[in-house]
Order: C-alpha cells, then structure tokens, then sequence
C-alpha cells in the first residue's frame, strides 16, 4: 500500500498525555493482556495464550491501511493496560511505536518482529511473507507469556506446538511450488509478495518499478517501457498484483498481461475477511501454482 504521509504532530502529543492518564487510572484485566498491531501477529499470539488471558489486534480489518492509521485513544489505553505489545517494525506501524513510547510501563514487554527475524531500517517491510517469521514469533511469544506465567509454561508450550504444526504444511506447499521455478523471473506491482517469491525461487525482473508504486511516486518513462517489454515477450512467468493498490498504471499493466496470456497472481497485503493466516497464505500459495499449471 501507498504511504499516506505525516502522521499529525498535534494528535501525537494528545495521545501522549492521554496515555500518561491511561497508565495510571485503568485496572488491568485478569491474565496477560496483548496488544498487536497487525491481526495475523495477534492471531499466533492468541493461539499460544489460549485461554489465559486476551489479545488485541488493531488493524483488524482489511479496510483499514496500516501505513495511514492513526491511534486512538482507546488504542492507547489498550496499550498502557497491556502486558506483551507486538509490533512489525520497519516503519510499517509506527504509529504504534509512538504511544509504546509514550507510555511503557516498566513490567511491558514489546516485541517488534523486525528485531526478530533480524532485518534493519530499509528492509522489505512485509515481514508475514517470510514463511520464517510466524514461526520465529511463536517460539519467542512461548517463551514470553511462560516467563510471566509459569503455572501455566506447559500449555502455552502445547499451544504454540499445534500452531506450529499448522504452520509447517505452508512449507510443504511452498516446496512443491520451488519445484517448479526453477529461477524464473516475474514482475510485481509492488514488493508485498516478495519475500515469499524470493523462498519459491522466483526473481523479481521489475523492482525499480515496483519501488516506485510503493513509494507513491509515478514510474519512470523508462520502467514503464520496461514493464510492458516483460510482458509483452512473455520474459515473466506471471505477474503479481496487490488487489488493494491497484492504481491507474497498475490497471493497465494488468489488462495488458491478460490480453497477452500472461498469468495474474492476485495478492493482499492484510489479512482477508474471514481468513486466518494459514487459509490466507494457502488460498496466494494456490493462485501461484494454477500460474504455474497454465503455462
């Protein structure tokens, strides 16, 4: 998704002082209370915490835009309440970070998944791609809430197994598809998809381009040229497109794929409506290998 630009300073300081309060007048609720940026990264939470305590996702509808959302005041009194706060990182959700800074209470915890799977300012921040990183946050989220529940360390370590166990068969589909790479190269409307490319085998052909639509800046001349020549002489095996940015050049290129009998591989950036990031991942891993299939 395109970035949306400044977040307004004057709100910023508002939910500022609202945490200050909100840290200091608000009960906490029974168990160990999570708080996640994203809803996928709170579904893992979830999953490992089970029925000993509560987790909060913010973005927890594929209407809102992670990169233009603003906290709110209820957003900040979750956060001064809550015990584990999970964030992306990379800029991603740094509306988050904010109001962590603003008001972390000495006993929190906060866990930026970039950290974890050890990727530094200028990374692709679509993180979830990496079939590596719901598992690392797992692990880490066992560890977590056993530290500060140790009554409870052999259920969150039961929980975490079974979700991992589910994790593991995307692997299983995803060695079936690099199977079938073998290298080849594709084009992206933007680099939401790239890291699950990059474990499937496939090279990205377009990524000056790419950057660009992420960036919300036009394509040059030069790159849209470049584009349609991929397309049009069949260099990609298919072309992968965010259906939640899908912007003027976009559309064309789009069109102009199907009428050249180019595959379309349709992706989202934020979880689908009633998906959970296993039927999510499985329902983009499927549309690569009917790409595949129609070649």
């Amino acid at each position: 998704m395109r970035k949306k630009g400044l977040e307004i300073m004057a709100g910023i300081l508002l939910l500022m002082l609202l945490v200050a309060g909100c840290g200091q007048s608000t009960k906490k609720a029974s168990g160990i209370q999570v708080v996640s940026s994203l809803d996928f990264y709170g579904e893992a939470a979830q999953a490992v915490l089970g029925n000993q305590g509560h987790v909060t996702s913010i973005i927890n509808s594929p209407s809102l835009d992670p990169h233009s959302y603003e906290a709110t005041t209820n957003d900040a009194k979750l956060v001064a309440k809550a015990d584990v706060v999970i964030q992306n990182g990379l800029g991603y959700d740094s509306w988050l970070n904010k109001v962590v800074k603003s008001a972390q209470p000495d006993d929190q915890t906060v866990l930026t998944v970039s950290q974890l799977m050890k990727q530094s300012n200028g990374a692709n921040e679509h993180l979830w791609y990496d079939l590596k990183t719901m598992p690392t946050l797992t692990k880490r989220l066992v560890t977590e809430f056993s530290k500060r529940d140790p009554k409870h360390k052999a259920t969150y370590q039961q929980n975490g197994a079974v979700y991992l166990k589910k994790l593991a068969s995307l692997d299983a589909q995803l060695q079936q598809l690099k199977a079938q790479a073998k290298g080849k190269q594709v084009a992206v409307s933007e680099p939401v998809f790239d890291y699950a490319l990059a474990e499937m085998g496939y090279k990205v052909a377009n990524q000056h381009f790419a950057k660009a639509i992420e960036d919300g800046t036009d394509p040059s001349p030069k790159d849209i040229t470049t584009m349609r020549d991929l397309i049009k002489t069949h260099q990609i095996a298919f072309l992968v497109i965010n259906k939640q940015e899908e912007s003027p050049i976009i559309k064309q290129m789009h069109e102009l794929a199907d009428k050249e009998g180019v595959p379309v591989v349709r992706v989202t950036e934020t979880l689908p409506a009633k998906k959970t990031y296993l039927t999510w991942m499985q329902q983009q891993f499927d549309a690569v290998r009917k790409a595949q299939d129609s070649k």
